[in-house]
């Protein structure tokens, strides 16, 4: 299953080990991570522009994504998170995200959210898994 993932879950990521993804795999299927282009392009921002802490774990998620990510373009929109909430409708694809706005939005719209709860990864709303 691709699993398209934001900025904040990236961040998390590197910044933490992830415990749950055999559990999560196993409901799912084995989970092929993507990464937007726009996601990528926030993530050299914060690299640039953060503070010292932010820009290093910027800079991990990017060598990350770099070298185990697949990057997809995605449509254009006056914020990430509408870009995001786009493709994974448009592509039927899940959304790995921290962020409670986009988690909302994600689930109103049917999409699959997985999330990291207590340093474990979670389906946010596991009546959409078939």
């Amino acid at each position: 299953m691709q699993v398209l993932c934001d900025t904040s879950f990236l961040m998390v990521l590197v910044a933490k080990p992830i415990k749950n993804v055999g559990r999560v795999e196993h409901e799912l299927g084995v989970l092929d991570f993507i990464v937007p282009d726009i996601v990528v392009e926030e993530l050299k921002r914060l690299e640039a522009k953060a503070g010292p802490k932010r820009a290093t774990l910027a800079r991990t998620a990017l060598e990350l994504v770099q070298s185990r990510f697949k990057t997809v373009a995605v449509p254009r929109a006056a914020h990430v998170d509408d870009s995001i909430v786009e493709y994974a409708t448009e592509k039927k694809c899940a959304v790995a995200t921290i962020d409670t706005n986009l988690r909302r939005r994600l689930i109103a719209n049917e999409v699959l959210v997985v999330t990291l709860s207590r340093d474990r990864l979670t389906v946010a709303n596991p009546s959409l898994v078939s």
